[in-house]
């Protein structure tokens, strides 16, 4: 098995192929090195869809995140505590120039309910050298907890450019996509990235959220999702926020799950919400779940 050593490079932690020089520095400056160590081939998610990449304002910290997706939906959901962006991601390099790396989040059904529609995935980003192309993808976890590469289904997957810039909030935008969910599932949203030639990128994140960050990068023997807290970083967390809206609407009204009928599956939902606000057993949009919700459920049985 390949060994790592851990080093403090400019503000941001990294993992590095033994065969590197690992030492700590200070401040931002970004070391570069001409020299790589062998590495193993880029893993690439599959693309089906061009999104594009709109760069947006570095958010301040407690402030909330300042939203550059060009759709922005009513119901933005994030794990993460704040919209700190100071916080030096984790990333697999090699002489202080980035592998390949993948990152993940997850959001479970308590955060998006069981029909979510995404319009963009803002996300945190530094890169300290040339843009490179990377992919946000979408997956549906059926079994929920730790995301594995073996288990996730693909729901959507877009091209993003990953700018040039420290403390970057950037956004993947493009046709909405439907998220459903049932039983156990989570909806697990990834970037990755090839090998850069000249700089160190990785996410840009704060302290705290609720969940993990995920890498995976098999240049350092991660073949599969790790939690960063799993390998020596609970306090790097990186931060993504769906903007969207609870609720699909290209669903049939009533199919509060989302598996394409309505059926009792639904009327235990909509009951298990019985007198709250529930957006998305709240049917009426009037602010409380009761009979004319359930009479829609019941109208648009299938």
């Amino acid at each position: 098995m390949m060994k790592h050593a851990i080093c403090l490079l400019s503000g941001t932690i990294l993992l590095a192929p033994a065969t590197a020089t690992a030492a700590p520095e200070r401040g931002r400056s970004h070391a570069k090195a001409s020299a790589h160590s062998p590495l193993k081939s880029s893993r690439v998610l599959p693309r089906n869809e061009s999104f594009t990449a709109a760069r947006g304002m570095a958010a301040m910290m407690g402030t909330g995140p300042i939203d550059p997706c060009p759709n922005p939906g009513a119901n933005p959901v994030t794990g993460n505590a704040s919209a700190d962006l100071s916080v030096g991601g984790i990333a697999c390099a090699a002489g202080g120039i980035t592998t390949e790396n993948t990152y993940a989040r997850v959001f479970t059904q308590a955060q998006i309910g069981t029909a979510y529609t995404v319009n963009c995935v803002n996300f945190g980003l530094d890169n300290s050298g040339l843009p490179l192309p990377g992919t946000i993808a979408l997956w549906r976890d059926p079994t929920g907890g730790d995301p594995s590469i073996n288990e996730v289904e693909l729901i959507a997957s877009f091209e993003v450019t990953l700018t040039t810039g420290d403390n970057q909030l950037l956004a993947a935008s493009g046709d909405p996509v439907c998220v459903t969910l049932s039983g156990d599932e989570t909806l697990v949203v990834t970037m990755d990235y090839p090998e850069s030639t000249d700089g160190f990128c990785t996410f840009a994140g704060g302290t705290t959220a609720t969940g993990e960050t995920y890498i995976l990068s098999a240049s350092c023997g991660l073949s599969d999702f790790a939690p960063l807290s799993a390998i020596g970083f609970p306090d790097n967390q990186w931060f993504v926020e769906l903007s969207g809206d609870f609720g699909c609407e290209d669903g049939i009204t009533g199919d509060l799950n989302g598996d394409g009928i309505v059926d009792g599956a639904d009327i235990s939902i909509l009951l298990g919400a019985w007198g709250t606000a529930d957006p998305i057993a709240d049917l009426t949009g009037d602010g409380n779940v009761d009979g004319a919700d359930l009479s829609i459920v019941l109208g648009n049985w299938t």
